[in-house]
């Protein structure tokens, strides 16, 4: 690992640590700890209240989301339901007087800490005679492990992800393989540069818009899991999406996230429009031949040369709005109520951080390896073979830092090893281990190949062929991690399972 490299990864370590501070203290998963009624209790006279302690703060968007029904499926509330004041993980419910015998079930729809809409009912009986099984309850919106919310936060960690890794491919794995690569006489290099700056640029644009609209999308699916109705009609409801952004959590950290992203679009319109081209001067590149030499891949050699990456400071200024985007998006998670909530959410933006690095630096490393050859010809393989190379060592480091934090994320969400396999989310986290056996394999593989390469002045593109195949397979691999990890966030953590 290059000293550049190991400056480079210091300085995320640096603004993730200094940004872990803001997770608040830890809190545990809301569960339901007491009630009054108790579950399945059998009164002598009907209570006037009802009562709900969770674990930690809740939020009740509507006092309809809290109510008791008969035997009939009627509300027997007095008044709409409410958070305590003197208490905000407790919920109250107001009942009617006289209630006849029977048996009643108390339902309730909260959005807990961490962001998860929570639905659950039980009953309690007044009177003699048996309890009866609890009224069938309607679940109106969509929950945690529906297709939307999945395919949601799917989104939202593939566009954040992506932007991440194309800013970190461009300044850890392009520019100093282009510093190294030899210089042709006929600009090939130079070609290639011109090549990476318009697909960097391209690339950034259509994932920078795609990443506004995935907040959008979670934004109405999170929407609907909270206010109990389908995502039609959460759409056709700004009220109701203004009081999930105005009185949860997640809709403060939704609103800051949204901000960033516009400003980083901002930036990188700035930057797009500033960036300046090279002259004889710059280190590691010449200047376009004077002949007129046919485009290759779109890029005229003849075109002006882009800097190797673009300006330093916008650069930076991207990196940090985009690595307090990931931190917000631990701040809504598990991490934030996990114990040791300031490491653990630490943990995870490090964790999203490095998987964003290694997976979009995977799929890029394919795009390269398949398009390069044709746009610098001859030279093509030889500066294909370094980038291989500088993205070995990239990859290798994300990946320690990946298992790293991982294995941290994974002691403050289990109680017990055996969780790991008694759980659902405990089985989640094996199966991500799991999957990183073939991953692993295959790097391996690569590596091998790659050793080989050093050996050789000229790689031929067959043997780049084989790398791009493997490159496309375990990028495969590791998409399905990322919709493991999708579903996984909306699984209650072994510790309070």
């Amino acid at each position: 690992m290059t000293a550049r490299l190991t400056r480079s990864l210091i300085l995320v370590g640096c603004a993730l640590l200094a940004l872990g501070p803001l997770a608040t203290q830890a809190q545990s998963h809301a569960v339901l700890i007491t009630s009054t009624p108790e579950t399945n209790q059998r009164l002598d006279t009907a209570p006037p209240r009802l009562s709900l302690t969770f674990s930690e703060t809740i939020t009740l968007l509507a006092g309809s989301n809290l109510d008791v029904l008969d035997e009939q499926g009627r509300s027997v509330a007095a008044g709409p339901g409410a958070v305590s004041p003197s208490n905000a993980k407790v919920i109250e419910l107001p009942l009617r007087a006289g209630l006849p015998g029977g048996t009643y079930t108390p339902k309730f729809s909260i959005v807990s800490a961490d962001s998860h809409a929570i639905t659950g009912r039980f009953v309690f009986g007044v009177g003699p005679g048996p309890l009866k099984a609890p009224v069938a309850v309607a679940v109106g919106g969509p929950g945690e492990m529906s297709a939307w919310s999945v395919t949601a936060r799917f989104a939202e960690f593939v566009c954040l992800g992506g932007l991440l890794g194309l800013l970190a491919f461009r300044w850890l794995v392009w520019r100093p393989t282009w510093l190294r690569a030899p210089r042709p006489r006929d600009g090939q290099v130079d070609a290639a540069a011109r090549w990476a700056s318009s697909q960097f640029w391209a690339a950034f644009a259509a994932v920078g818009m795609l990443a506004v609209l995935a907040e959008g999308y979670l934004l109405v699916t999170k929407s609907a899991s909270a206010l109990g109705q389908g995502v039609g009609a959460t759409l056709t409801d700004p009220a109701g999406i203004s009081q999930v952004m105005r009185d949860t959590r997640f809709g403060d950290l939704w609103q800051v996230r949204i901000l960033l992203l516009f400003a980083l679009l901002a930036i990188a319109a700035w930057e797009f429009l500033a960036e300046p081209v090279v002259d004889e001067g710059e280190p590691g590149m010449q200047a376009p031949p004077p002949a007129n030499v046919p485009t290759r891949g779109g890029v005229r050699p003849t075109d002006p040369v882009p800097a190797l990456a673009g300006r330093r400071f916008p650069a930076a200024l991207m990196a940090v709005v985009l690595l307090i985007s990931l931190v917000s998006v631990s701040l809504q998670g598990h991490a934030s109520t996990a114990p040791w909530s300031a490491l653990q959410i630490t943990a995870d933006a490090v964790h999203l951080v490095a998987v964003s690095i290694w997976v979009t630096g995977i799929a890029l490393l394919a795009w390269t390896l398949f398009r390069l050859p044709n746009v610098v010809g001859g030279d093509g393989p030889l500066l294909s073979a370094g980038i291989l190379a500088r993205f070995s060592q990239v990859a290798t480091v994300a990946v320690i830092v990946v298992l790293a934090t991982g294995t941290v994320r994974s002691i403050g969400e289990l109680s017990g090893i055996a969780q790991l396999w008694e759980t659902g989310y405990g089985r989640s986290i094996a199966f991500k281990i799991a999957l990183l056996g073939p991953i692993g394999f295959l790097a391996l593989r690569n590596r091998k190949i790659l050793a080989a390469l050093t050996r050789v002045r000229q790689p031929n593109r067959a043997t780049l062929r084989m790398i791009r195949r493997t490159a496309a397979l375990e990028f495969s691999i590791a998409l399905v991690v990322v919709v493991v990890a999708s579903i996984l966030v909306s699984q209650v953590p072994g510790r309070v399972s």
